[in-house]
């Protein structure tokens, strides 16, 4: 029965049920108190004068039976008019939800208690990511760059002087609790040849409420309610930060649009100004995590600019919580040309200055050949595996089927998702890498 759903554990509802008609006898016993308990025997004695009247002798039982049948029908009363009242309650808070409103309530009780994790990147592949994981938990925390320098991101941090909003953007839609037209409309893309031209809608807003409210967090938080977003969206800096990269022929590139496009080999990247000042909430989300993720993203710029910010990979250093680095499927013309796994890992430990990842969760899937030859046009292979040389750096690799059927080398969100939280929930019973891998073994059946 439905009914029972809502005594299921977890819900939170019987110990207030219990106190309600707990309440309910406080309040009957007052009564009776009140306005002269008398009337009740008076009441017996009518009940018992009627029971003789029709069947010519005293029957307790009966008596107690009817009792046991007004005491039920209370009951019933009482439970009707609760479920109705929470019904008319949810309907006013929440007027477009549908389904079952037990298991509304418990999904939401779950997320809420869900671990706290930490999401760290940005670009496409950090916005995959999120739309997976907020289906897990609501303890979810996106710390994204803002180096970036190009398309509208690029022309509202050079007209406006404030850090570039795009990927912030990207987060938040990704994050809301029910895309759409919302999602579309953040988006959108101003056509024609004016100034406007090629501005994203989102990017114009999140720049306004920079300026209206005063600073990124607020002006995040704004956005947040807005789009009802499930977790939290923090820059790492709310510097205005640039991008450089130095090639391994000496060459120095500056700012983040202008390093893919080099084609060069790189050996490090390094920011103007050289140590940019951590946002104080993200530091602090780091320092509360249960996990903290690395990725998806452009390695160097998207992933490694936060490793830049000292504040930033100090909590990373010293957090207790496991670190867990997701492997792009293909490589990045002008990034990571040639890289295999292990190649990510040490770029990740080089930039943090010591061997912070733990696990690397890395796609062993089929690609279709059709989207392969497509990517090898462009100058760009799938991601080589190399479990012995990412061991040398005391990371696990974990591997599963990662990639999206519909798209056919990104990643699959709800895939992805899946696999990551069942990484973190296994990494809290800590079981030997064998026995994990193993146990995520089954990721990698076809579907």
């Amino acid at each position: 029965m439905k009914l029972f759903r809502w005594l299921r554990p977890g819900v939170h509802v019987k110990r207030w049920l219990f106190l309600f008609g707990i309440g309910m006898m406080i309040t009957s016993f007052g009564l009776i108190l009140t306005f002269n308990y008398e009337w009740i025997g008076a009441l017996e004695e009518w009940v018992f004068r009627m029971l003789y009247e029709v069947t010519g002798h005293y029957n307790y039982t009966v008596l107690a039976s009817f009792g046991i049948f007004i005491l039920l029908a209370g009951l019933g009363i009482m439970i009707w008019a609760t479920r109705r009242l929470i019904r008319t309650m949810i309907a006013v808070v929440m007027p477009n939800e549908s389904g079952n409103l037990s298991d509304l309530i418990l999904d939401n009780l779950k997320l809420t208690k869900g671990q706290k994790v930490v999401v760290i990147g940005g670009g496409t592949g950090l916005s995959v990511l999120l739309r997976g994981m907020k289906n897990k938990t609501y303890n979810l925390t996106a710390v994204v760059t803002v180096a970036d320098d190009g398309g509208s991101s690029g022309r509202i941090r050079q007209d406006l002087d404030m850090i570039a909003p795009g990927d912030l953007r990207n987060c938040l839609v990704a994050l809301a609790d029910k895309e759409g037209l919302m999602e579309k409309l953040f988006a959108h893309r101003f056509g024609g040849n004016g100034n406007l031209s090629g501005h994203s809608f989102g990017n114009l807003f999140i720049a306004a409420l920079i300026e209206v409210l005063g600073d990124v967090e607020s002006a995040m938080d704004a956005t947040s309610k807005i789009l009802k977003v499930r977790g939290n969206v923090i820059p790492s800096s709310a510097q205005t930060i640039r991008l450089n990269a130095e090639m391994t022929d000496g060459t120095v590139v500056r700012g983040e649009s202008q390093i893919p496009i080099v084609k060069g080999k790189i050996k490090r990247v390094f920011t103007t100004p050289a140590e940019p000042q951590a946002v104080h909430s993200a530091v602090e989300a780091i320092d509360r995590a249960d996990a903290i993720v690395l990725g998806p993203g452009s390695l160097y710029t998207s992933i490694v600019p936060n490793l830049l910010i000292p504040d930033i990979v100090k909590a990373i250093k010293r957090s207790k919580a496991k670190k867990v680095y997701i492997c792009n499927v293909m490589t990045q013309p002008g990034e990571t040309d040639g890289y295999s796994v292990s190649d990510h890992v040490r770029a990740i430990n080089r930039h943090a200055g010591a061997d912070i990842i733990d696990f690397v969760l890395a796609n062993n899937g089929e690609i279709d050949p059709a989207v392969l030859q497509h990517y090898a046009e462009a100058g760009s292979q799938p991601v080589r595996i190399d479990k012995k040389e990412t061991g040398k750096t005391g990371a696990t690799v974990i591997l599963a089927d990662l990639v999206s059927k519909e798209t056919g080398s990104m990643h699959d969100p709800k895939r992805l998702a899946t696999v990551l939280f069942d990484l973190i929930n296994a990494m809290r019973s800590d079981l030997s890498p064998q026995l994990l891998h193993y146990y995520l073994k089954r990721y990698n059946r076809k579907r």
